[in-house]
This record gives structure tokens, sequence and C-alpha cells, in this order.
């Protein structure tokens, strides 16, 4: 197993009851992505810290950071029309137009909504110590909740609120496992050679979903800026084959989304 540096990484949780993260394509209907991808926890991160809105996007970037994620909870979907308005003025807002837009929008719902709620642990690592201890302390001062500089902390858009919590510090290695390890959070397809199933019954539900990665400053994908993931959506660990990994401090293991 090849073993690199030590890395000081953030563990947190957003979670919530509905979550709406629109895929980038959608038009007539606002389908969702099943997980925040890495741009949207990015933005979430870029919020907290109070960072203006398109201006992070070099310092979020893969070169200089990294983000883990894992659906911790069964999810399903849903669609839903929403009676969307249109607003060119302040006075538009009370709905007395005339033009109104019976949108389809696929909503993310925890299996059993009444109950249950969305989980989503993130894992978060960047080369400059001091955006890491800024966010640390942010997130250790605060209350559960908003926690925020900038924004509301929304799963996807704005009516959509949901709250945070802080796990704590953790460390990491970047590793390449000799053989296949339980990976705690979503995998990327090109990292991934082989699931192991065994011989006792597990609790997978996969799918492959693209997810969007980077922008550049224009708000537009770079040449690396998507890629295809392997989600869980019971949100068990995945025993797998994979080329790196990193292993932290507990001994579980995740995958950057790169």
């Amino acid at each position: 197993m090849q073993v690199n540096k030590v890395m000081k990484i953030l563990s947190f949780r957003l979670q919530g009851k509905i979550a709406h993260f629109r895929r980038y394509y959608s038009n007539s209907s606002a389908l969702s992505y099943t997980v925040p991808p890495r741009t949207t926890v990015a933005g979430m991160v870029a919020g907290l810290l109070g960072y203006p809105r398109d201006s992070y996007y070099g310092i979020f970037s893969l070169d200089h950071c990294r983000v883990a994620l894992m659906n911790g909870s069964p999810v399903k979907k849903q669609m839903q029309k929403m009676n969307l308005l249109m607003i060119k003025s302040p006075n538009d807002l009370n709905g007395s137009q005339d033009f109104h837009s019976q949108t389809p929008t696929e909503l993310v719902i925890p299996q059993d909504i009444r109950k249950g709620f969305l989980d989503y642990r993130i894992w978060f690592y960047h080369k400059d110590p001091g955006i890491i201890d800024e966010l640390e302390h942010l997130l250790k001062t605060a209350r559960p909740g908003y926690c925020s500089r900038g924004i509301s902390l929304a799963l996807g858009t704005a009516m959509h609120l949901g709250w945070m919590i802080f796990d704590g510090v953790t460390a990491g290695k970047e590793v390449v496992p000799a053989g296949p390890v339980p990976v705690l959070s979503v995998i990327p397809m090109p990292k991934l050679e082989r699931i192991e199933f065994g011989e006792s019954p597990v609790s997978y539900r996969l799918i492959r979903e693209e997810l969007p990665l980077e922008f550049d400053g224009d708000r537009l994908a770079t040449e690396r800026g998507k890629a295809d993931m392997l989600i869980n959506l019971t949100g068990s660990p995945v025993t797998a084959r994979v080329s790196s990994a990193v292993m932290l401090d507990d001994g579980t293991y995740i995958t950057w989304m790169e």
C-alpha cells in the first residue's frame, strides 16, 4: 500500500427534508442530481465563509481543494409540479401576474419522509491551511444550523433549507490499496476497478451519475469539470477495488470527487 503525506480534513454533514440539485442541462423539466455535486459543496463552503458570488471558482478548483461525499441515509426521488412565477419586479411576487409556469420538478427525499431526513456527509480538504482553519473555527463556534457568514444553508434551491452538523477534524493519507476496501464515499468511475460482493448479502442500490466538479470564471465546466460517480442509494459503504483512496485515521476509506 502506497502512502503519501498526512492531510488535515474537516468532516461535516448536510441534512434536511427535501433537496433539489438541478442538473445543468435541465430545461422544461427540472431534474435533480441524487447527491450535491462538488460544485454545489464548493458554493456552500464559499457562502459559509462569506465569499461573493462567482468569486471563488479558482480558490476551490480541483488543483487546490478536495471534496468527498457520502450519501448517509436511504433516499428516493419524486416528481412534483411547481407553480413558478415570472418575476420582473417586486410587485410580481404577490402572484397577481397572468403568466404562471407549471414546471415538473424532481425532488430528492428520504425513503421515509415522515421520520427520516437526508444526510450527506462531506469531507473537505484545502491546500491553504488558512481556509481550513477559518472554516474549522466557524463550524466549531456556530450552533448547529445555518452557521453562515454569507447565505442561508439550502440543499440546492433556496426553498429547501437544511442544516449543518460538524463532525470534527480527521487526518487522512492518500493510498493505493492492495486489495478491496470498504469505501464510504461516492466513487469516481475512473478510479473504480471492481466491486466486491462477497458471499454475505450486501445492501446496495447502485446508480451511476455524471456530476459537475469544477467551473471556470464564466460558470462553464472546465475540461476535467465533469465525471461519472458511483452512488449507493442505501447509504452503506461499497467494498471495491479502487486505484487510489484516502485512508482516514479511524481506518475507513473515502475517494475524492475528481
